[in-house]
């Protein structure tokens, strides 16, 4: 990924050539030192660098790779925590994150299971040893280079000798994969914590699935730790491996050393033939190890996904292009789920209607052909493949002659170091002044509360909709529709509603469809809000696409970005539906990590 507009040349000495990632609290780049030294430099996001909560936070990070050396982890190499903006190097590892391995060639089996199991054994050795607790063992923080796998991001490890960091109101971890203690009292986690996290990434790296997976984080975090793990599929030996290493009770799971001995005495029985995929899902992850070997050092090196989930947010496991949007799970829910340690706020989605806005021009629009081949190419544009009639691009790019085309506009959100487009008080703020951020994609939210302000965002965004009319496109996609499910404490799904009004008035008045983005929450006020068709992120893997069927009588653009995804919203929907399966970062044909699937 190369360097963005505003990215600094270099930091602390270190020339910077590339973007490794971008994650909730900082961006990773790729960086060379004087003598040619590839490092990985992580950059403090300038809204957390007079944060003296974060400040003291990515101290103790430092502090905590600084104590860790082993085979199995990167070592930190430089760092200022005070400098502006904060900043930390590592070693730079070549190789690809596990989540983005299971994610796009599918599960480890045999050896590379074992490997996996036996090094991030290790690793934790190495970190236990010197009185450090990890806290955020996951797929998205295990690089996997040809000699095994690193275990990287100590960003809310815990010394155990030091007294744990205060923080109100947010829950520290990924719900996943914590343990049960890490809800309870997550100042008082040990090393068996860790241990319980890897039960659990070992159950989703030789399934793909997680062994506790809730409609939400809270109710996610409720079945860590109340109820028993999903290990279906999950075979011999490591079945019985796992269920020792997610006991609810910290004290009943296996220490490092016994899980070691069992491990090498398993050698290459890991799993039996059994327990392979099933012929389908063997030949999807073939196709995409043709072009990634699984741990190949040609993908990106060190990422820094998201650590912290608060109310409103949820940890995405893998990171992607940050033009293309990732649908969420709407974590407010209309009962709270009591979970202990958990202050859990419902929210109130309310049903209130401003009257039906449906445009008077509505019925000129052409909408698009129903159940035809597609594409989504917002991450960048290339020529349409064979035989495709419909296609979703960037309002950036140009429309593709001989098809129907989607221009998707980033609507509720700004784009990541945009906010200088848009007038200052037109970014939400929270009760300090500061702005609100999305922080799994770095964007600023808008600030739709009052309708003096939707009525000043519609007219910067008419413009870009001008600009989809004149250069061919026949319907336009609005993006971050559920932007109001990610942040409850501020906004509503109706002033969502509202600005989708004043967009879907103004592109019916230039002859452009709209479509409805994924917010299954809101398909029941499609006709009221004036919404033609709908495009939909991952309906197949959530099983949401029967509500948009019915809502939108089949004129359903559904895009999923994996297999089991895919298999589901082909077995389901293929006869009704426009179903394309992409590579998680959108990437245009020719990228490292492009993938285009039909049914």
């Amino acid at each position: 990924m190369s360097l963005s507009p505003g990215d600094p040349e270099s930091i602390g000495g270190y020339t910077l050539v590339d973007r490794l990632g971008s994650g909730g609290m900082g961006v990773v780049y790729l960086g060379r030192s004087e003598t040619g030294r590839r490092v990985a430099v992580k950059v403090v996001h300038a809204q957390y660098a007079q944060d003296e909560e974060f400040r003291t936070r990515f101290r103790q990070e430092i502090a905590a790779v600084r104590r860790v050396s082993g085979a199995f982890t990167a070592p930190v190499v430089d760092a200022d925590p005070d400098a502006v903006p904060p900043w930390m190097a590592t070693l730079y590892v070549p190789g690809r994150t596990l989540s983005d391995i299971v994610t796009k060639d599918g599960p480890l089996h045999g050896s590379e299971l074992h490997t996996l199991a036996l090094g991030l054994v290790e690793a934790l050795r190495d970190i236990h040893r010197v009185g450090v607790v990890h806290r955020d063992l996951k797929p998205s923080n295990v690089l996997m280079a040809e000699d095994g796998p690193r275990v990287i991001d100590f960003g809310i490890s815990h010394a155990v000798d030091n007294e744990a960091l205060t923080v109100t109101g947010r829950l520290i971890g990924t719900p996943p994969f914590m343990s049960p203690e890490q809800f309870a009292a997550p100042r008082d986690v040990t090393a068996a914590s860790d241990v319980f996290s890897l039960g659990s990434l070992l159950v989703y790296a030789a399934t793909g699935n997680r062994p506790f997976d809730g409609s939400s984080p809270y109710l996610t975090g409720y079945q860590v730790m109340y109820e028993a793990p999903a290990l279906d599929g999950v075979a011999e030996p490591l079945r019985s491996i796992a269920e020792r290493c997610l006991d609810k009770d910290p004290a009943a799971r296996p220490e490092l050393a016994e899980l070691q001995r069992m491990l090498r005495e398993l050698r290459e029985l890991w799993l039996p033939d059994s327990a392979a995929p099933d012929a389908a899902d063997a030949a999807d992850a073939a196709d995409a190890a043709e072009t990634h070997p699984r741990f190949s050092p040609t993908a990106s090196g060190p990422r820094d996904p998201a650590t912290t989930v608060g109310t409103g947010e949820t940890d995405t496991v893998a990171r992607t292009g940050n033009r293309r949007r990732r649908r969420r799970i709407l974590v407010g829910l209309a009962a709270a789920v009591a979970v202990t340690g958990l202050s859990i706020a419902a929210v109130n989605v309310g049903s209130h209607q401003n009257g039906s806005s449906q445009s008077p021009n509505a019925a000129a629009v052409t909408l698009p052909p129903k159940h035809v081949p597609w594409d989504y190419q917002i991450s960048g544009a290339y020529p349409l493949p064979t035989g495709v009639r419909v296609v979703g691009r960037s309002h950036e790019d140009e429309a593709a002659p001989g098809a129907y085309n989607i221009c998707n506009i980033n609507a509720f959100q700004a784009q990541e170091h945009a906010e200088g487009d848009w007038g200052p008080d037109l970014l939400l703020r929270d009760a300090g002044g500061h702005v609100v951020y999305d922080k799994d994609w770095g964007e600023a939210v808008l600030d739709i509360r009052t309708d003096g302000k939707r009525q000043r965002i519609a007219a910067k965004l008419n413009k870009w909709i001008d600009e989809c009319a004149a250069t061919g496109y026949k319907a336009i996609e609005p993006d971050n529709y559920d932007s109001f499910t990610r942040f409850p404490k501020y906004l509503t799904a109706d002033e969502a509603k509202a600005l989708m009004r004043l967009l879907v008035a103004h592109a019916h008045g230039k002859g452009l469809a709209v479509a409805q983005k994924n917010t299954a929450e809101l398909v029941r006020d499609r006709a009221s809000v004036g919404l033609d068709f709908a495009v939909v992120e991952e309906c197949g893997r959530y099983d949401e696409c029967g509500e948009f069927a019915e809502a939108f009588d089949n004129n359903v653009f559904v895009v999923e970005y994996t297999a089991k995804g895919m298999s589901k919203a082909c077995a389901g929907w293929s006869r009704r539906l426009s179903i394309v399966r992409r590579d998680q970062d959108v990437s245009a044909e020719g990228a490292s990590g492009y993938l285009r699937k039909t049914c």
